[in-house]
């Protein structure tokens, strides 16, 4: 069920010759889901450091699913959670409080939050919902700070993304090249895959076959490396 991205090398040179040395690295755990769709209280939610939601925990908006997402975050150990935009919640009546109203978790709407789990600062960013583009979207050109995680409620296209994700969205992850992507929107593309040169693509979609509930959250180890003055391990072979 775990999914270990590669370790992290640097390489040095001693007498001539190219030596490959590791380099320290926090693994932490993250656990993905989206596409809740206002059954949250039926997902198994395993423990881990970070707990992120990829959008549409509500049914067509409706405020009661969001208050109730809200409450039920509140109930769950994980120290973060973050959580971002559907279709389902972007144009909803309470989309301008919604920050205020997921005051549970950390609401990222075309913003970044750095987080620390245990010796490392983990870099996320969030996006707002946008339908598939094939032109310039100005909001993503506009991210230019370092990323490790990158969340986007409608999928990179090519990458667990029925057919269906968007080529702008793969521009931009090319671009920032973050260690995992966390999506949903497409129901039937739940699962994961890795691309684009080593990067985690996590479809998170929790419904399938209409609004029900079926597909398990996925649970993925990240290696994040570590600062030069960060107290950190080194794992792996």
């Amino acid at each position: 069920m775990s999914s270990l991205l590669s370790n992290f090398f640097s390489s040095t040179s001693s007498s001539g010759a190219a030596t490959r040395e590791r380099k320290a690295t926090q693994r932490i755990s993250v656990v993905c889901i989206s596409d809740t769709h206002g059954c949250h209280r039926e997902v198994h939610i395993p423990d881990g450091d970070i707990l992120i939601h990829a959008g549409d925990f509500t049914h067509f908006g409706k405020e009661e699913d969001a208050k109730d997402f809200n409450d039920w975050l509140g109930e769950l150990p994980h120290k973060h959670k973050i959580v971002v935009n559907g279709n389902h919640e972007s144009n909803a009546t309470w989309s301008n409080k919604a920050e205020e109203m997921l005051h549970n978790a950390k609401f990222l709407l075309n913003s970044q939050i750095t987080v620390g789990v245990r010796n490392v600062n983990v870099r996320i960013h969030g996006t707002q919902f946008f339908w598939p583009m094939n032109s310039a979207n100005p909001y993503y050109d506009k991210i230019s700070d370092p990323v490790d995680i990158f969340v986007c409620h409608g999928p990179v296209a090519g990458m667990v993304d029925g057919k269906l994700g968007c080529k702008m969205l793969r521009q931009t992850v090319e671009r920032l090249k973050p260690i995992l992507v966390v999506s949903g929107h497409i129901h039937q593309a739940h699962g994961q895959c890795e691309g684009l040169g080593g990067i985690q693509f996590v479809n998170a979609a929790n419904c399938a076959n209409g609004y029900r509930i079926e597909n398990p959250a996925i649970y993925v180890q990240l290696d994040i490396p570590c600062a030069e003055d960060d107290d950190c391990d080194i794992h792996g072979e």
